[in-house]
Parts: structure tokens; sequence; C-alpha cells
């Protein structure tokens, strides 16, 4: 394995590889497109030329969200996962003051991986618990 850190969003076919790659399906060129123009920071891992991960930032300036940390299935237990962190933590210290904050949502089970970067399960404090909207209820 040669693995580099490329800043940058995928192409809309790598992106889809990697989704592809995990079970998380294929997204139309127009939805990547939106991902990608919506992006305030990207970093990709390359082994050679091939991606092999990914990882984005959206942000408003004030609050930022880490979405689509995704690594190809068959480079998972490798470090890919810690190198797209580690670059997603760094560009944030870069730019963070004391009004800006860094949220994600974890994959049930996944949380024991971010806190090892700093992310404290929600609720945590005066913080409450994260939520996502359900239209079928």
């Amino acid at each position: 394995m040669n693995l580099t850190i490329s800043e940058r969003f995928p192409t809309n076919k790598e992106f889809n590889k990697l989704f592809v790659s995990v079970g998380w399906g294929e997204r139309d060129n127009q939805k990547i497109d939106t991902h990608r123009k919506n992006s305030c920071y990207a970093v990709c891992v390359m082994d050679e030329d091939k991606i092999v991960g990914m990882a984005r930032i959206v942000g408003d300036g004030s609050y930022y969200t880490v979405f689509d940390v995704v690594v190809e299935k068959s480079y998972q237990g490798k470090g890919v996962g810690r190198i797209l962190m580690t670059s997603i933590v760094n560009y944030y210290k870069s730019i963070c003051d004391e009004d800006t904050y860094l949220y994600l949502g974890a994959s049930e089970g996944k949380e024991k991986f971010y806190e090892k970067f700093g992310f404290k399960s929600r609720p945590y404090g005066h913080i409450g618990a994260g939520m996502k909207y359900d239209p079928n209820n």
C-alpha cells in the first residue's frame, strides 16, 4: 500500500465507487455535484491512483458537520479512516474559534472510533441528543 492524502472532493465516479463498496448505493450526478458545491472541505485517501477513502465537511462559518466518512470495504481496518479523520480535525482546527462547532453523526457501533479524535457521544453535558427527522411519523 502506498497511501497518500488528496485534499479535494472526489470525482462523481470515485464518489459512487466508494459508496457502492460499503453498500450505500449510487447517487446521481446532480446530487453529488450539490454535495461538492456545499462542502467547505473534502479529503480523499489514494492508494497509487485508486481512491480508497473520502470524508467531507459542510459548514456555514459557525456550525460544521462531517459527512461521508467512507473507506473502501477492502481497505477498512488499515488506517485509512484514521488518516481521513486526522485531516478533517486538522482542517477544523485551522478555522475554528470560540464560536464554531464541529458535529458528526456516527453510524451505530462506530462511536468509539470517533471518540479517538475528540468527539463525544450525545447527549453530553448541556448538549441534547443528536436527532434525525423521520418523515414516516
